[in-house]
């Protein structure tokens, strides 16, 4: 009898996998304030420089994790966490010392390449800690991670520049990475080695079919690729606005003093939201139809916060604070489905290709909304586009539970004539 989200703790590999993914996330939101501080207040650059190093961050899962995913599902999975561990390492220490913005570029670029290779890694090396039946709590858990260190680390960095100076924080970022590696140290190989020897008697040599595997079992794979499609749209859509939330939280009556409020409850609610579904994990059943019914709820959150900011709805700002909540509340309900998806629909043999697809194909889709987003704010407004953002995420998630609900009606009809017949 499964006792709820941190479950999986009981086995020991998944805890020391676990362990490793807590401190190498603060590692990646660590330097998330640092970065811009240095550009912006440091080197007293402009907003280009600091659209440049978000691309930099992204880049790289896009043009490189696809790429290198072949060696993540060829290689073992513990000697290569613990490698691309120390060579972020090695890079946050060059992004320590850059003296200028072209050389913490280079460097912010090897440390995303090594990243984008670090998860796919991570995600295969789930399902050999965890039994099957349990993935949907070990899954939650890995987004558990995620979205705490969203709030933990650029929280803690921005302390960390307080007290002990500029770039402090990738000082710790390193040391974190240094905890993780000796997380990693203690996950033993278990599972792996038959499964590499197997790769290794069906492994022709061919890097470019290999390669197509994983899209190709997107591509053929309905679930997956539905949610795969639904949360690359839906990443799409949130990028649109996310670069335009603090003119919008202006419009709400929110001040430079209290602004942080609102970016701390959507996290607060992602947090809460992960937590919950890992108790309940019901929602295995269907997460397509989680994934649809969040996004009509967190659509109508989005439309009401952007009527908000037009003045045609007026709250105080303790309701849009609880409205924040709940739109991380529902983006739960969105992240981890699709993580349980990607889990559950992929074989472990290729999870390493399927699972940098994946992610090069949101990346994609979260790199190209903040240029349009601006565009339309300067020709619409950003109460406008926040609104439009809105009704496109009601519409995904009302054609998504449309299509299921016409789909349940099909498959009644045919029984009933098979019955009748």
């Amino acid at each position: 009898m499964k006792a709820g989200a941190f479950e999986p703790l009981k086995f020991r590999p998944f805890r020391s996998l676990f362990g490793a993914q807590l401190f190498s996330d603060l590692g990646n939101w660590l330097d998330f304030i640092a970065l811009q501080v240095i550009v912006a207040y440091h080197w007293r650059l402009d907003e280009t420089a600091i659209a440049a190093v978000i691309i930099t961050l992204g880049l790289p899962w896009v043009i490189i994790g696809p790429f290198a995913s072949v060696f993540v599902d060829r290689l073992p999975k513990k000697q290569m966490m613990i490698t691309c561990l120390f060579l972020r390492i090695v890079f946050v220490v060059g992004m320590f010392l850059a003296p200028n913005l072209y050389i913490l570029l280079i460097f912010v670029f090897l440390k995303g390449t090594v990243s984008a290779i670090y998860d796919p890694a991570r995600q295969s090396a789930i399902r050999f800690t965890v039994p099957d039946d349990y993935l949907p709590e070990a899954v939650t858990l890995s987004q558990l991670s995620v979205n705490s260190m969203k709030i933990i680390g650029p929280a803690l960095g921005g302390a960390l520049i307080y007290l002990f100076g500029t770039r402090s924080p990738f000082l710790f970022e390193a040391a974190g990475f240094f905890i993780a590696i000796l997380f990693l140290l203690t996950l033993p190989n278990i599972g792996e080695k038959e499964y590499i020897a197997e790769n290794k008697k069906t492994d022709d040599g061919h890097y470019w079919k290999e390669l197509s595997e994983g899209i190709k079992h997107i591509s053929h794979t309905p679930l997956l690729k539905s949610s795969v499609i639904l949360s690359s749209v839906a990443f799409f859509i949130i990028f649109l606005y996310d670069g335009l939330f603090v003119f919008i939280a202006q419009n709400l009556g929110f001040t430079k003093g209290n602004f942080g409020l609102l970016i701390s409850a959507v996290g607060m609610g992602s947090v809460a939201g992960s937590l919950l579904m890992g108790s309940w994990t019901r929602w295995k059943r269907k997460p397509i139809h989680l994934m649809s019914v969040a996004f009509l709820f967190s659509g109508s959150l989005i439309i009401i916060m952007g009527l908000g900011s037009m003045e045609i709805v007026q709250l105080p700002v303790l309701a849009w604070v609880m409205g924040a909540f709940f739109l991380g509340f529902m983006s739960s309900g969105e992240s981890v489905p699709y993580g349980f998806i990607l889990q559950s629909e992929t074989p472990k043999q290729i999870m390493g290709r399927v699972s940098a697809a994946s992610a090069s194909i949101q990346t994609f889709s979260m790199l190209i909304a903040p240029a349009l987003g601006s565009l339309l704010a300067k020709w619409l407004g950003a109460s406008f586009v926040l609104i439009g953002a809105g009704g496109a995420t009601c519409l995904l998630g009302a054609f998504v539970l449309s299509f299921i609900v016409r789909r349940i009606n099909d498959q009644k009809e045919i029984h009933e004539k098979r019955f009748q017949a």
